[in-house]
């Protein structure tokens, strides 16, 4: 049996599997990021207690999606803007010796295009890139059915690219980035709701509503194009 948890900025989401992926139960918990980084350890090791708790087969390996660059081959989390207070975090390091078993750490992007690689819409591509688009935004690329890292494992951090240097602040720092302007945060920003309320409100032809869905889409389409015009990719999953 496998555990695998995606850390996000909103909720951390985690399954328990079998070593072929036929997922047995899953679990959902709030993130509370705002509490800050031991708060947040805290609720990863509660939802992967929770699964693991009545399984009668033991758990050898678990693996975690996190926002952000890391460090992959340490399997530290360097800073997530949707993740305050984190600094340079050894969570491999710290889950290993909670739980007593490996533990692999990867940018959650990545791990969900490995997934459309192995299991989704990429099957049948050679070239693609993959898009995340939820609190924040992430990118995983695939070349020659190969995950492509880049120079320190960094690479695929779509969500960082600027396409309005006169938009909004961005987590990282920067003003006008991609996630800044096109992500659930930016939604949030614009409507003062979020995503599923602005989304109700636009299918009764609130006006606001779908004004914020139609500048959150031309700012989505500004940062693909750009995206497309690099990779040259298949499909843009």
């Amino acid at each position: 049996m496998v555990i695998g948890v995606d850390l996000g900025g909103t909720k951390i989401a985690a399954v328990i599997a079998t070593q072929e992926g036929k997922i047995i139960t899953d679990v959902n918990i709030p993130t509370e990021a705002q509490k800050g980084q031991k708060h947040v350890i805290e609720n990863i090791k509660k939802a992967i207690d929770t699964l693991i708790r009545g399984q009668r087969r033991k758990v050898s390996k678990i693996g975690i999606g996190v926002p952000g660059p890391i460090l992959y081959d340490q399997g530290i989390v360097i800073e997530p803007p949707n993740l305050p207070g984190w600094k340079k975090v050894n969570l491999k390091k710290i889950l290993e010796k909670e739980f007593k078993v490996p533990v692999f750490l990867d940018n959650d992007a990545n791990c969900a295009a490995l997934a459309e690689a192995y299991f989704g819409a990429g099957k049948n591509a050679q070239n693609f890139i993959y898009i995340t688009v939820s609190t924040g935004i992430g990118g995983g690329i695939i070349i020659n059915r190969q995950l492509y890292r880049g120079a320190i494992g960094a690479a695929g951090e779509f969500g960082h690219m600027i396409i309005d240097p006169h938009g909004y602040p961005c987590g990282c720092g920067n003003i006008g980035c991609f996630e800044a302007m096109a992500s659930g945060t930016a939604i949030r920003r614009r409507a003062g709701m979020d995503a599923i309320s602005v989304e109700l409100a636009a299918r009764q032809g609130d006006k606001k509503a779908l004004k914020v869905i139609d500048e959150t889409a031309h700012y989505l389409a500004i940062g693909i194009a750009n995206l497309v015009n690099i990779f040259n990719p298949e499909i843009v999953v």
